[in-house]
């Protein structure tokens, strides 16, 4: 299976056959396609990878659905449309099947959803970029028996993942979000049957004991992204404790994760002195995974969207210690994995 960014997709259709990969941003193209798939129908049963992503509002629904109709064989699809109201979704997507769906994302209101991912029973990853309003996710009780990859919000991500062979959990911030939504995750996710290996959630600072929390619903992990929320600062915020600021308290929390291979944090603070950070930050690591057999890669992307923004991707080895793999200046979300 396939999936890509936004980003890669329109880069891989200017390396890929046209009828592999399709990369729709605006009505103009969406008309150009439709126009060839008509006149050719290999045109859209060669598609494998469509994507579209539109910046203004569509008014040609009915073109949309006639194009979508006519992937049968598309595996990869990406719908994300602006200012589009459920009743326009539905008249999109209403009795539309894919036999061969393996990922789907897309801004689509679950209680739309409902049905079409019903019928997705190949569905091996799904991005929901919206969420549920409401405390009870309009999804839940589906079950997708393939689906081992997540992406959503946290009032919705325990009714996907529950029920499902999901490993990979990616939880976003989607409506409002407070300083209650991750432990609103984590007390859903705490019945859920699945065993979670790959976990990337946005966390608050103020969050001291996010470990120990994450430790009870995922204790089998083996990739950990932390995202620190943005919030805003004053006076001396700033400067407030984050939870690894005792780092050998934080490397006793790190190894509650016996399998935890790689680990990912991106926080506004600062992590080490500027001056030959470097080599403190090889310090810092050297403390942080002394008690963590398993862990030999960490990705350190601190003082966030400041001047002196920081990335650097850390790799153990028995002969040298931590080396760095790769750095960043100024880092950016794609080197972020």
């Amino acid at each position: 299976m396939r999936y890509y960014t936004r980003k890669v997709a329109s880069n891989v259709a200017l390396s890929t056959p046209a009828a592999e990969v399709v990369v729709i941003r605006n009505e103009d193209m969406l008309g150009q396609f439709v126009a060839r798939a008509s006149r050719n129908a290999g045109v859209a049963l060669g598609v494998k990878s469509f994507h579209v992503n539109f910046a203004a509002s569509i008014t040609s629904l009915g073109l949309l659905r006639k194009c979508i109709l006519l992937l049968q064989n598309v595996e990869d699809l990406e719908l994300c449309l602006v200012k589009l109201p459920a009743s326009s979704w539905i008249h999109i997507l209403r009795r539309v099947r894919f036999k061969k769906l393996q990922f789907f994302s897309s801004n689509c209101p679950h209680n739309v959803l409902a049905p079409f991912l019903s019928a997705a029973r190949a569905m091996q990853s799904l991005q929901l970029l919206v969420g549920c309003e409401s405390g009870q996710c309009h999804l839940e009780g589906r079950t997708l028996p393939l689906l081992t990859d997540v992406t959503a919000g946290s009032v919705c991500i325990a009714s996907v993942v529950d029920n499902n062979p999901v490993e990979r959990v990616t939880i976003i911030d989607v409506g409002v979000c407070d300083n209650l939504a991750f432990l609103f995750t984590i007390k859903s996710l705490s019945t859920s049957t699945s065993t979670i290996t790959t976990l990337h959630i946005n966390f608050d600072p103020d969050h001291h004991d996010i470990m120990r929390r994450l430790h009870e619903v995922a204790p089998e992990l083996t990739a950990l992204k932390l995202v620190e929320r943005q919030r805003p600062t004053s006076g001396r915020s700033v400067w407030r404790r984050r939870p690894w600021n005792d780092a050998f308290t934080w490397s006793i929390d790190l190894s509650r994760f016996t399998y935890l291979h790689r680990f990912l944090l991106r926080t506004s603070a600062t992590l080490v002195d500027e001056a030959d950070g470097e080599s403190k930050e090889k310090d810092l690591l050297t403390v942080w995974a002394t008690k963590s057999a398993s862990l030999d890669y960490i990705t350190l992307w601190y003082l966030v969207d400041s001047a002196v923004g920081t990335l650097r991707l850390w790799r153990r080895s028995f002969a040298h210690g931590w080396t760095v793999l790769a750095r960043a200046d100024p880092p950016s979300w794609d080197q972020f994995l």
